[in-house]
């Protein structure tokens, strides 16, 4: 899987677009990298557009690992507004899985989409002040 972070957009303060197979070590390593940068703050609006990844050869166990890196990452990682953006409905799936192991165990406020524009037009809203990961639109 290769990845790539963007900083700067509208809505978006950061984009992490990924491409190919989605692997634990590889988002791992990606969020990683945005945490050591020094524009890593509290309280932004992040995109995570994974259109081109596909994430359907994900095992259960990869999910869960997956889920308890960030559930461990999640003070590190703050309180957020983050879009989830996927291009199969296979990703999507994987996605709501993730976001239902999430859920309660974070700090920051997450949701799955299936397109970017409407995940844009949800990171313009204004943030709930209870920090949750919603599985599904």
């Amino acid at each position: 899987m290769d990845y790539e972070i963007i900083w700067g957009g509208d809505p978006e303060d950061v984009c992490m677009r990924t491409r190919g197979v989605a692997n634990v070590g590889d988002l791992d390593a990606m969020v990683r990298d945005g945490l050591a940068d020094a524009r890593w703050r509290e309280g932004m609006r992040i995109l995570l557009d994974h259109r081109e990844c596909d994430w359907s050869q994900m095992l259960l166990r990869d999910i869960e690992l997956r889920a308890q890196l960030m559930i461990g990452q999640a003070d590190e990682i703050g309180y957020q507004r983050i879009a989830f953006v996927v291009g199969t409905a296979a990703s999507y799936g994987v996605g709501r899985m993730l976001g239902l192991l999430l859920d309660s165990e974070v700090g920051f406020e997450a949701r799955a989409f299936n397109a970017i524009e409407e995940a844009r037009e949800w990171l313009r809203q204004p943030p709930d002040p209870r920090a949750h990961v919603l599985p599904a639109s």
